[in-house]
């Protein structure tokens, strides 16, 4: 995580809150009441900052200040990441996270469109779990965050890049006393019936280890939000039914050569998590000449990786082919039989690469796709990708990795990527650090072999289970 040092240096106008033991404590015990533990977590993190921020603005404004309101609703918490206060006639949403990405602002459309939900000012507090505080880094209004946002249609957030908002929390202060009310307008206006409501009810109780709220058009979710008592019934509907583990599905990775995928476990391609154009298209030739160079060099490669006794020259070759040889049979060719008897498992994969860039979807030595695991773990939005690979000696090279979903920069610091064999016991480990865009692990296993994958952070984790 990001310290008290560093987040300084970042923000030289940022607020830090200090967090005794006894506040993290009854933080907790008041966050048991929940479907899973998502939401339990998320409870914890809204409590401690609704109870933290609150006694700041007491302090700040002494007597001076107007009573302060909390808006402590144990219903918002199992849905939905977010906290109210109000100071007098001003509402102010605070959204924690534990996030490592403090170059954006994220905030769940329902504070943002739900007439009686919305805000004036936002908060934007980091939760520094290992130096026990808070850390207030930035602010902004509901009229910016319409106007400069940018709105994910899929987590269904208005996201404000850092140099939109507002660092300087001083200012926030100031604000509350010169500009109080910033009168938010929303023309979302969604209508429920009360069978439509009961309808929903029934769909949304069912017991679940995550929020429930991307399972319907926002419309109608924001209607039987906004409507107290329906709000209630969710709540205790979903509390009361404690969450039921699924049969687990034995993936079985040999049936993926076969062209045979799970419905959950998607293409690379499908999670959108490539981050730039494929390189070949950067080798567009203009004319016949130019084309017959390219057609030279590819021969040339082709040739390099069959005969030159430099490991690392053939590498080389291999991931230059992966450049400028789309749709090339020989090079294909030549790049399978690579991945098939070279003995560096590094070498394989980034071979594996090259294949699949120019010839996506080639099932011929292997395949590599992924599951998307939500916000299941703390509030971050990653996936977890598995790869195989076949080898001359009969075994199968596996791979395992976790990455950011496109809506997050990078993996939360702390994060483990476990890999268990047949009885529980750990084979292989990796553990996040603070920036990292991705933690992988490699190994090889015989056909019929199972071994389980965990992702963990904190409190929260999930496990898959797998098959050669």
């Amino acid at each position: 995580m990001l310290s008290t040092n560093h987040f300084s240096a970042i923000n030289p106008n940022a607020i830090f809150l200090d967090l005794s033991e006894n506040d993290r404590d009854k933080a907790w015990m008041e966050a048991q009441n929940y479907s899973n533990d998502s939401a339990r977590w998320n409870a914890f993190l809204n409590n401690i900052c609704l109870n933290q921020i609150s006694k700041w603005l007491q302090e700040e404004f002494d007597t001076s200040a107007p009573e302060i309101e909390i808006w402590n609703v144990p219903s918002i918490w199992e849905i939905v990441n977010g906290a109210a206060l109000s100071l007098g006639k001003i509402r102010i949403v605070i959204i924690p996270s534990e996030a490592l990405d403090t170059q954006e602002f994220c905030v769940p459309q329902e504070w943002v469109d739900i007439e009686s939900w919305v805000a004036d000012y936002y908060l934007a507090v980091q939760i520094l779990t290992d130096e026990c505080q808070l850390c207030i880094w930035g602010f902004t209004t509901h009229s910016h965050l319409k106007k400069q946002g940018d709105y994910d249609s899929i987590d269904r957030t208005y996201t404000l890049e850092k140099h939109n908002f507002m660092q300087n929390v001083n200012a926030f202060l100031v604000a509350l006393e010169l500009c109080p009310e910033q009168k938010p307008f929303v023309n979302i206006q969604p209508k429920l019936s009360t069978a439509e409501a009961e309808q929903l009810l029934q769909q949304l109780s069912k017991p679940s280890p995550y929020s429930p709220r991307l399972e319907v058009d926002f419309e109608k979710w924001a209607a039987l939000l906004e409507n107290e008592s329906w709000r209630q019934q969710l709540y205790e509907r979903r509390v009361s039914q404690p969450v039921i583990s699924p049969v687990k599905q034995i993936v079985n990775l040999s049936s993926w050569l076969q062209n045979v995928f799970e419905a959950t476990w998607k293409s690379v391609e499908e999670l959108k998590l490539s981050t730039r154009q494929e390189v070949h298209l950067a080798f567009r030739m203009e004319d016949s000449t130019e084309g017959g160079r390219q057609a030279d060099a590819i021969k040339t490669l082709i040739n390099q990786i069959k005969t030159s006794p430099s490991d690392h020259k053939r590498k080389q070759a291999a991931l230059k082919l992966g450049e400028i040889a789309r749709g090339n049979q020989e090079a294909i060719a030549a790049l399978i039989d690579f991945i098939r008897t070279t003995k560096d498992e590094e070498t394989r994969w980034q071979a594996a690469k090259s294949l699949w860039s120019i010839d996506p979807g080639n099932l011929a030595i292997g395949v590599k796709r992924g599951i998307d695991l939500g916000m299941q773990l703390g509030g971050n939005h990653v996936a977890l990708l598995v790869g195989i690979l076949e080898k001359a000696d009969g075994k199968m090279a596996v791979l395992v990795e976790v990455s950011p979903m496109p809506n997050q920069r990078s993996l939360p610091a702390h994060l483990q990527l476990t890999v268990l064999d047949e009885k529980g016991e750990i084979f292989r480990e990796a553990q996040a650090r603070s920036g990292d865009i991705a933690i992988q692990l490699k190994f090889s296993g015989l056909r019929g072999e199972q071994f389980s994958v965990k992702v963990a952070l904190d409190e929260a984790n999930i496990t898959e289970d797998f098959i050669i």
